[in-house]
């Protein structure tokens, strides 16, 4: 009789270990995409971090994102290049949750107006980074509401745009004389480089009190320049183009409305040689969303 009990036991305790039920994990998986793309490049990169909050519904009515408090609180997911994951492991509410995503993770001190700055010299490494500033100055955002946690425990977010891109190209005029110089520079004058962020609703607002300054544009090549701009109007009266070759600068004034989401492209058509006094430009701006 005790045999039979122990054979038993044995039998089913192999029984549980090979044809039980599994356990379904409650962990949080993430799936983050980009709307069309990032204002300085095509797709994540590894070591892109954002900044994740999640609020848990108690009730009907969406809740209210706060600083802190919220089901999950700035938490920091980074890509490896193949997948996202936290400093911690995060698991699923029992509750919807809305979930939101700011690109790129940064010390959140407020939600309703969280300060950012671009970086002024878009052209060079930033300081201990190993990224240009023109790649420190995109900033990205994802919302979704009432997510329930899937088969498959994935949070999906999809990025949108909050900066202005702004595209110079120098084209040669027929009467443009040699080769575009190697040292030919370009800059955006009187722009607001300062702004705030809005977590709760996903804009971006220049500081209205902010001082103007200039950008150094990113020097793709020779004949194109590239640059992140906080949303914002440029009027007329000031200057909105510095181009500078062989130590002579040459200034172009024109009103421009940067929109957020959107690529601004400025084609200048060079129509004398840069050695003489005066250079004459011809402009063709046009906008478009980015792709």
């Amino acid at each position: 009789m005790k045999r039979s009990i122990l054979l038993f036991a044995a039998i089913a305790l192999l029984s549980c270990q090979k044809g039980g039920p599994e356990e379904i994990s409650n962990e949080m998986k993430f799936d983050f995409s980009l709307e069309q793309t990032k204002v300085t490049s095509s797709s994540f990169e590894q070591g892109d971090a954002i900044s994740l909050f999640a609020v848990e519904y108690t009730s009907e009515e969406a809740p209210e994102l706060q600083i802190g408090g919220n089901y999950l609180n700035n938490e920091k997911i980074t890509y490896n290049g193949s997948s996202w994951g936290g400093e911690r492991t995060l698991y699923w509410s029992e509750n919807p949750c809305d979930f939101y995503a700011l690109y790129p993770y940064q010390n959140i001190t407020s939600i309703e107006d969280q300060p950012f700055s671009l970086v002024a010299n878009q052209n060079s490494l930033v300081e201990d980074t190993g990224i240009t500033g023109y790649e420190m100055s995109d900033i990205l955002y994802a919302k979704s509401e009432k997510v329930s946690k899937g088969e498959n425990g994935v949070i999906s977010l999809n990025f949108k745009h909050m900066m202005s891109k702004c595209i110079v190209t120098i084209t040669k005029g027929e009467k443009f004389e040699g080769e575009i110089p190697d040292d030919i520079t370009t800059h955006i004058y009187n722009t607001i480089t300062a702004g705030t962020v809005n977590l709760a609703t996903g804009s971006i607002e220049k500081d209205g009190f902010g001082a103007r300054r200039t950008i150094t544009m990113k020097k793709v090549s020779n004949t194109r320049f590239e640059a992140v701009i906080i949303p914002q109007n440029i009027e007329r009266r000031t200057p909105l183009i510095e181009v500078t070759m062989g130590g002579i600068a040459y200034l172009l004034e024109y009103s421009l409305s940067f929109k957020p989401g959107y690529v601004h492209t400025i084609n200048l058509i060079l129509n004398t040689s840069p050695d003489q006094e005066k250079i004459e430009f011809s402009i063709d701006p046009s906008i478009g969303e980015l792709q």
